[in-house]
């Protein structure tokens, strides 16, 4: 059972998609370079074609990775969740962030806290605006990875 430090969730919610930047800026270089040799030399309509292409290039490319952007958002929106309930449970157990670990990064029902050497499960009210810290014991058989970094 892996159980993820409070740091490793604060530096994956910040991960942001380098190969989207990284085609965004291609393409807007490809169209900066098209449409100054079109402009430089409008009789030739090959760089107006190439300026057309590269422009519905990036239009579908954002359109494509949209979807995996909203996704993301999501994800960061549930690892925030998390990050709170961990600093909240670092409050009221007296315990630093250092010593805290999640066995998930979105907030769950009966997920599991690692708060020093005692490990509690968590249980929400409906709305998940407040929580029940519960003493609990694993299995023996149930080896725990720390996941720091």
């Amino acid at each position: 059972m892996n159980f993820y430090s409070y740091q490793y969730l604060v530096e994956h919610n910040n991960e942001p998609n380098f190969l989207f930047i990284i085609g965004i800026l291609i393409l807007a270089v490809a169209i900066f370079v098209t449409g100054f040799l079109y402009f430089r030399n409008r009789s030739d309509n090959k760089y107006r074609d190439l300026l057309i292409i590269f422009a519905l290039g990036i239009i579908l490319f954002i359109g494509i990775n949209y979807n995996n952007y909203e996704q993301q958002l999501d994800v960061s929106n549930k690892n925030n969740q998390t990050l709170t309930l961990m600093k909240s449970v670092a409050r009221d157990k007296e315990v630093s962030t250092k010593h805290l670990y999640s066995n998930s990064s979105s907030l769950a029902e009966g997920m599991l806290i690692k708060a020093g050497p005692q490990i509690y499960r968590v249980s929400f009210d409906n709305n998940q605006s407040s929580y029940t810290l519960t003493k609990a014991n694993l299995i023996t058989s149930q080896k725990i990875q720390l996941v720091k970094k």
